[in-house]
Formats: structure tokens, C-alpha cells, sequence
């Protein structure tokens, strides 16, 4: 699921370094899969727009993935060591007869 988040200069006193400050400890502590960023000026203050997806979820849905499978924990119907019998009745040929 996306995910919104804001940070205004207005809050650190338009001080760049402390919102870098900020904006790095966010990424740092959170670290989001970052989908869109928009930078604004409203009024004399800078808005920086994340728009990103929780790694914690991302991580989640990928070891649920490894463990139940992409079938959701449904056995496979196709195994890659599926072998390849012959037919038991001699009835049945083995190979198809020739189209002429």
C-alpha cells in the first residue's frame, strides 16, 4: 500500500541542514521504497512530498511469498521432476500413428 508523507521547512526554521537532518533519520529509520517525491514552496517554507511504500510490508509480502509459494501453499500441479511414463495398456500406442 502507498503511503504519504510531508515535511515542511516551516518546522526546523527553514534551516536546509536540519531538514536534511529530518528527512534523513526518516529514510533511515523506515527505509521506504520511495515512489514519487515532489518538492513545493509554500509561501517562503519548502513542502517535500514522499509518496512511498513500507519496506517492513514489502518484506513481509515477499517472505510470505517464499514460504507459501506465488500458489498461496497450493500444491504445484506441474513438478519440474514430473516424469514422463509410458503407457500401461498395449492397447494405447505409444506414438501416435503417422498422418498421411
Amino acid at each position: 500500500m502507498y503511503r504519504f508523507k510531508g515535511f515542511d521547512s516551516a518546522v526546523c526554521g527553514d534551516d536546509m541542514a536540519a531538514l536534511e537532518a529530518i528527512v534523513n533519520a526518516w529514510m533511515e529509520g523506515e527505509r521506504p521504497r520511495i515512489r514519487h517525491v515532489c518538492q513545493t514552496m509554500r509561501g517562503e517554507h519548502i513542502l517535500l512530498s514522499f509518496v512511498y511504500e513500507d519496506s517492513r510490508e514489502l518484506e513481509q509480502r515477499v517472505s510470505s511469498y517464499t514460504h507459501t509459494g506465488l500458489t498461496g501453499g497450493l500444491p504445484r500441479i506441474f513438478d519440474d521432476d514430473f516424469a514422463d511414463e509410458r503407457p500401461t495398456t498395449p492397447r494405447i500406442p505409444a506414438t501416435p500413428p503417422p498422418m498421411h
